[in-house]
């Protein structure tokens, strides 16, 4: 069902500025009745106004009411609205303090596609008279929105927002590395009496001052997590600090190849 009361408020500031009796004011107002006006059934326009004296000059403030019935399709309903006042007249344009006062004198009004359209003329007496004045005073209507649509659609925007594009899984080959290895190098000759977990390797020392090279047998260790120089160290019962400068003392990371120097 249509709401069967309508409210509207606007306010109007006018300083007269001319030299005659007479201020003549028109004001346009539209009524929206959501365009389900049918009949116009009554209508009356009044004016509520109250004055006071300023230091400047004298000034109106008060409202234009109007109220009425119409019908729908549905029945019969009510409207009521109002446009607010604040006229201000200074003394140099009154012609009559006592006279000053302002008052509708006639409206007229059409109904359009549905809603009410009103010319209202509004008389200032007292002042100097001016050009009449037409004041559109009927805001745009702004449409009503349907909540529950609104939501709808940004929740489908969000939605769209958090779609990832699905990549396919590509499976990656896992190659288990044996936590011991044993690399024979070919320029060493085989060494007897050896664990098969050991390797022959050509390695320099660091700590001898000639340039003969040293063959000798060393284990080949993968680190794993958790592991260090000293686990590896006590595992194979060498010493922790040699097993650091074979390797450089160089940080232990899983999947690292550790060289352990073989002692017979």
């Amino acid at each position: 069902m249509l709401t069967s009361f309508f409210s509207y408020s606007e306010l109007f500031c006018i300083q007269f500025d001319r030299r005659e009796s007479m201020q003549k004011i028109y004001f346009k107002k539209l009524v929206d009745l959501n365009h389900q006006l049918k009949e116009l059934v009554s209508i009356s326009v009044d004016e509520s106004i109250n004055y006071k004296m300023e230091s400047q000059g004298m000034r109106a403030v008060g409202s234009i009411m109007m109220n009425g019935d119409y019908k729908d399709e549905k029945g019969k309903h009510s409207f009521h609205e109002s446009i607010d006042l604040d006229i201000m007249a200074l003394f140099e344009k009154i012609t009559d303090k006592r006279d000053f006062h302002v008052k509708v004198e006639d409206f007229d009004y059409v109904i359009n596609e549905g809603n009410l359209s009103l010319v209202i003329q509004v008389c200032v007496y007292g002042v100097l008279d001016d050009e009449d004045r037409v004041i559109e005073t009927s805001a745009p209507r702004v449409e009503e929105t349907n909540d529950e649509a609104v939501v709808e659609e940004i929740e489908s925007l969000l939605r769209e927002e958090d779609v990832v594009e699905e990549v396919p899984e590509v499976e990656i080959p896992v190659v288990e590395i044996p936590k011991e290895i044993a690399i024979p190098v070919v320029e060493a000759a085989p060494v007897a009496a050896i664990k098969e977990e050991t390797v022959e390797v050509k390695k320099e020392m660091p700590e001898e001052d000639d340039d003969d090279e040293d063959i000798g047998t060393y284990y080949l260790y993968v680190v794993q997590d958790g592991d260090s120089y000293q686990s590896v160290a006590a595992h194979y019962q060498v010493d922790e600090y040699k097993l650091k400068d074979y390797n450089h003392d160089r940080p232990l990371t899983k999947g690292t190849i550790v060289i352990v120097p073989y002692y017979s």
